[in-house]
C-alpha cells in the first residue's frame, strides 16, 4: 500500500519535528516517532476503523499523541494522510484539505 501525504502534512510534521527538537532531546523525538509509526501500521492492518470527522465524514482523524492529531482518508490501494495538526490551534486552521 502506498503512503501519500499532503504538502500541508509534511509542513506539520516538519513543524512537529521542529518543535520537538527544540525543546526535547533527541529521545523524546524517537518516542514521538515510533508512536507516529505504530499508528500508521493501526490503519494500515484496517483491523480498527477511527472516528469520522464531523463536517466530512469521508476523512479520519487518530489521536497520534496528546498534542497531535492526524487526519486521513484510506483508499483501497492509498493511505492519504491530510493533515498533523496541533489540538490547541485554533478551530478554523485545523482542516485545510488537499486531495492528493
Amino acid at each position: 500500500m502506498e503512503i501519500r501525504s499532503s504538502k500541508f502534512a509534511l509542513q506539520d510534521l516538519e513543524q512537529i519535528e521542529d518543535y520537538i527538537g527544540n525543546r526535547f532531546t533527541y529521545r523524546e523525538y524517537q518516542i514521538f516517532m515510533n508512536i507516529f509509526n505504530h499508528k500508521i501500521g493501526l490503519i494500515l492492518d484496517r483491523k480498527v476503523i477511527f472516528q469520522k470527522l464531523e463536517k466530512y465524514p469521508e476523512y479520519n482523524k487518530l489521536l497520534i499523541t496528546e498534542q497531535t492529531t492526524l487526519i486521513y482518508r484510506l483508499e483501497l490501494n492509498n493511505l492519504k494522510i491530510f493533515r498533523l495538526y496541533n489540538n490547541f490551534q485554533d478551530e478554523d486552521k485545523k482542516f485545510i484539505v488537499e486531495d492528493l
